[in-house]
Parts: C-alpha cells; sequence; structure tokens
C-alpha cells in the first residue's frame, strides 16, 4: 500500500518541542497569524509559523530572558509597535505563572509581529511574515481536455450577529447527461468568518432555496452525503484517479452548500459571498465516490487536562461488499492535539489509516492511498481522538460551534454502493447506525418516543408532564409516576442518554422540543428526594444536605423558567 501524506503547511519534526515552550508563555498555544485570519502561529518565537529556524524578536528575548515568562520580559515590546508583550499575549499586568489561565484568552496578538500589519511603523518590520497561500493542485485537471467547471457561490449575504451561524443554498447540478466530479475548489471571499463549507449532495431537489441562504442545521434531511468541502488551510480536493461522484440524470441532480459562519465578534458589519468551483467530466471514471463519516459524538472534556482520550466504533458497518478507501482526513477543533484512525480485521491485523500526533486544526492532513486500503464485512474502524484543555475553565462539549469541540473521522472510498448508510459515529458505545435503520433498539423504541407517535408514549410523558411540577419540589404524585418512569428502556442507560439528547438538541423539527424539555424537567423534579432515600436509615444524617440540594435544585430551575419565559 503505498500512503502520502500531504499537509497543506508542513510540519517540522521538533513540532512537539516547540509546543513545550508555547506553553511557558501566556495563550502560547493560541497565537493568532497576523495576516491568515483562523490560523495559528504555533511556533511563536520563530518566523517559521510552525516553528524551527530563525527566531523573530520575541524569541531572541524569550531565549535571553531564560525560556521563561517573566515580568521583565512581559512589560518589553518586541515588536516595536507600541503594545507590551504581556499586553498582546493576554497578561497585561504581567501577573502570569505557567499553568494558570491568562487574565484574557480572546483578543490576542503576536508579540513578534508588528501590528496592525500595514501601519506605516510595521511596514519595514515584517517583510519576513509570509502572507501566501498554497495554490491548488490537481493534475487530472489538466490531463482531461474535457474537464468543465461550475462556480457554487452564495450572493453577497449578511452575516448574522452570533458566534455560530449554518446556512444552506441549494443547486442544480446539469441534467443533460451523467458526469463524475474529479475535484473541487474553495472560493473564499471573507476568511475572517468562514468555519467550513461542505457539499451535499442530492438525488431529488431539496426543500432548500436555490435563490438565496436560508439558516439550517447540521442535518440536512435526505441530502445525506458529503460529496465535498473545504476547511482552513486547504487548498481543493482532488479526487483518485479511479473515482468521481456521479452527478446527472443517474446521480447527484442537486447539491447543497452549507456555510459555517464563526462571528465570535458578533460584528454587524459581515458580509460572505463565499462557495466552491466544483470541475467534472462526461470522461467517468471506473467507479462511483462516497464519504463514510465515522468517530465519536457524545463526550465531555473537563478543564485544567492535559489530555483527553476520546475513542468511537464503527463494528457493525452494513456493506453490500468490500470498499476501497483512498483517502482520510481527521477533524476536531482547536483543543484537537492528536487523532488516529485503526483498521482491525479479526483480532490480530491491525494498520493506522491516519496517525496524526501533531494535529493543527488550521493545517489539515489529507492522507492518500495510490494503492487502496480494502475494508471487508466484518472488520472494524476505531477513531482516537486527543484533546488538551490546560487553557479552559470550563467544560467543553461536543458540538457544532467553533468553541465545542468534534472528532469525526471522513473517509473516501468507492464503489459508492457497496455501503448502505455513510455514517457510523458512536454516541457513547452506542451504534447510532442501528437506531437511525431501525425501530426498536434495546427495546426502546425510540422514535414513537421521541415523535410522540403511539398512545403508550403520549401517555408516559403526558403522565409525568401532568403530575410533576418542579417549582413546587418533588410532589408525591409525582414521586411514583418518575420511579417507574425512570425503569423505561427509553430513559435507562446509554439509550437514555441518547433519547435525551435526541430530544433536547436534535435540529429534527419534528421533535417537540417545548414538551420534551417541560418532561426532562419533571423528570428531574425527585432526583434529590430519591438520591437521599436510596438508604432510608441514612435519611436522617443526610437532611442538611438534602436541604441545601433541594434549594439548589429550585434555584437553578426558577431560573431556567425565567429564562424561556423572558
Amino acid at each position: 500500500m503505498k500512503t502520502s501524506v500531504i499537509c497543506f503547511l508542513v510540519f517540522l519534526s521538533t513540532v512537539n518541542g516547540f509546543s513545550f515552550f508555547a506553553e511557558k508563555i501566556p495563550n502560547g498555544e493560541f497565537v493568532p497569524h497576523p495576516c491568515k485570519p483562523n490560523f495559528l502561529w504555533k511556533g511563536v518565537g520563530h518566523k517559521n509559523k510552525d516553528g524551527g529556524g530563525e527566531r523573530n524578536q520575541f524569541g531572541r528575548d524569550f531565549l535571553n530572558f531564560g525560556k521563561i515568562w517573566s515580568e521583565s520580559l512581559c512589560r518589553m515590546d518586541s515588536d516595536g509597535d507600541g503594545k507590551s508583550n504581556g499586553e498582546e499575549l493576554g497578561d497585561p499586568n504581567c501577573v502570569w505563572r505557567e499553568g494558570d489561565i491568562p487574565q484574557f484568552i480572546t483578543g490576542i496578538t503576536h508579540p513578534g509581529v508588528c501590528d496592525p500589519m500595514n501601519a506605516t511603523i510595521c511596514l519595514e518590520k515584517n517583510t519576513w511574515v509570509d502572507c501566501s497561500l498554497e495554490s491548488f493542485q490537481c493534475q487530472a485537471l489538466r490531463d482531461d481536455p474535457d474537464i468543465k467547471n461550475m462556480t457554487l457561490t452564495f450572493p453577497k449575504t449578511p452575516v448574522p450577529v452570533e458566534e455560530t451561524n449554518y446556512y444552506c443554498m441549494a443547486f442544480e447540478f446539469p441534467q443533460d447527461g451523467d458526469y463524475h466530479m474529479i475535484a473541487t475548489e474553495p472560493i473564499i471571499d471573507n476568511i475572517h468568518v468562514m468555519h467550513h463549507i461542505l457539499l451535499f449532495g442530492c438525488t431529488k431537489k431539496p426543500p432548500i432555496s436555490t435563490t438565496e441562504p436560508q439558516h439550517c442545521g447540521m442535518g440536512l434531511g435526505d441530502c445525506l452525503d458529503v460529496i465535498g468541502g473545504w476547511t482552513v488551510g486547504a487548498t481543493g480536493e482532488c479526487l483518485h484517479k479511479d473515482i468521481g461522484f456521479r452527478l446527472g440524470q443517474h446521480g447527484y441532480s442537486y447539491g447543497i452548500l452549507q456555510f459555517h459562519w464563526n462571528n465570535p465578534l458578533k460584528r454587524s458589519d459581515y458580509v460572505d459571498g463565499s462557495g466552491l468551483m466544483i470541475h467534472y467530466t462526461p470522461n467517468k471514471r471506473i467507479a462511483d465516490a462516497g464519504v463514510l463519516i465515522i468517530g465519536q459524538n457524545f463526550f465531555e472534556i473537563p478543564p485544567h487536562q492535559e489530555e483527553v482520550h476520546v475513542t468511537g466504533r464503527c463494528n457493525n458497518l452494513a456493506l453490500n461488499g468490500p470498499i476501497n478507501i483512498t483517502r482520510a482526513i481527521n477533524h476536531m477543533h482547536y483543543l484537537g492535539r492528536k487523532m488516529t484512525i485503526e483498521h482491525f480485521r479479526g483480532e490480530d491485523e491491525t494498520e493506522y489509516i491516519t496517525n496524526e500526533h501533531d494535529y493543527s486544526y488550521d493545517s489539515p492532513k489529507l492522507y492518500s492511498f495510490s494503492d487502496p486500503i480494502v475494508f471487508k464485512p466484518g472488520d472494524t474502524l476505531k477513531t482516537t481522538c486527543v484533546f488538551k484543555s490546560t487553557g479552559k475553565k470550563k467544560t467543553v462539549f461536543y458540538g457544532d460551534g467553533t468553541n465545542d469541540e468534534m472528532c469525526l473521522g471522513f473517509l473516501t472510498y468507492y464503489p459508492k454502493q457497496n455501503i448502505q448508510s455513510p455514517f457510523c459515529v458512536s454516541f457513547k458505545d452506542i451504534d447510532q447506525m442501528q437506531l437511525f435503520t431501525s425501530e426498536e433498539y434495546k427495546s426502546c423504541r425510540h422514535w414513537d418516543f421521541l415523535l410522540s407517535l403511539t398512545e403508550e408514549m403520549r401517555h408516559l410523558k403526558n403522565q409525568v408532564i401532568e403530575n410533576c411540577q418542579p417549582l413546587r419540589g418533588c410532589l408525591s404524585e409525582c414521586q411514583s409516576i418518575v420511579k417507574l418512569v425512570k425503569r423505561h428502556p427509553c430513559i435507562t442507560e446509554d439509550v437514555g442518554s441518547w433519547t435525551k439528547n435526541a430530544a433536547l438538541f436534535s435540529l429534527d423539527q419534528r421533535v417537540n422540543r417545548t414538551e420534551m424539555e417541560t418532561f426532562y424537567l419533571g423528570l428531574s423534579s425527585c432526583d434529590v428526594w430519591f438520591e437521599s432515600h436510596k438508604n432510608d436509615d441514612n435519611s436522617s444524617n443526610n437532611g442538611s444536605q438534602l436541604t441545601l440540594s433541594l434549594f439548589l435544585y429550585l434555584f437553578h430551575t426558577m431560573y431556567f423558567f425565567v429564562t424561556i419565559m423572558f
């Protein structure tokens, strides 16, 4: 198997050493690139953004002060732009010590690069700073004389004054025959807000506007197949020589372009008209391509942790036959440090599909296989993500926002028809594909429960809603009902966690969120009571603790109701 790892920005082998020094200055792992929005400058003391080689002025000053953060180094202005090193790195009072969380974690600037870049005082000082982006290279675009292209872009659209925004727009693909899409290139209009782009393939016209972008969620109904995309640092996608995504009469007739805009400063003056250019050909290749998504989408990352490991397993992928994996890419956000995707066949045979020990969100590595990896029925894929949260004050969860985290792998494969569903992401230890494709899982009829499809499920929810009043504490009529309901298979163990997560956070419009929130709030109204009565002999000793817990519970419940009412 021939493997090539394409790094859109090359990492030096000593990158881990520079990461060690980054921990010795405030916000050292989160210093932004001065002229490449959303990029980080990992080697803060070097002219190479990834570390190594010649030092910049801050790096020389850091060396002269013994490679430690001192008050003297903090109060210096290494780059001569009028701001002290401490002000630039979020420690204006020079009180930070290694292991602390800095006073400020936003508004960070580079202490070795004069800022703003275009200021008269900075022009001569910054001649060494590289602001160029790598260009897209795809040999197939030069070799095929019949290549066509199509530009898919949003019209200039105001970016909402919210931190995280998902917007979508549909496009019709050519319908005069069948084509293979073999490459995509990004068209980035506003790099300050663009977090990522995904292109989904649809076999029929989707219920999404083809004339203007509209707010949308991560899920797009029947359009589940990812056929293209872009993330910070990527220059484009060029498919394996034997495959392409089928467009046209017998393939995808429409595509949905989905943008994730990130507007952490909540600016009202941002607009964006980004998109993708797709390259397609009538000269169809050997096989149709697909993208398989794997990983884990339920985890919590506590603050102040050097390493947090998250794993997901794809054990029961429904296959019609073997598939051939031609490409893989890891996806985490800014807390991600390491990520691997392993391939198991039985107990003995294992190989790494990806093995990235220097993960960087803004410098994605694309693993390409000229000789594809063969994945057979019964094989297993294991995803492992390692996060570092030493600079976080609060727990970070899986989520769609930039400040949330993800643990996903994207595998391009062929033939497309050999996978029945392109999604094999775990929820804790649950195989979600079995949930999505079945009516019942471990005795829980989850769709009946989530959508209130049966009289049994409607009665179960109504019993809790009508008899449990959280603001009035744990009512006697609520206790017996809750005790019974909490034994229901849709409420217990990991399945219960999945249904609760789907009920409260799903973007599926069929789920009555208000009803589910009221149900779960009522269900939790007797938690303190049940906890205190696990052992009646100890109840008298726990009286004061119960009173305090009940007070805190009622306080948070009151806060919840005030929040949703006003």
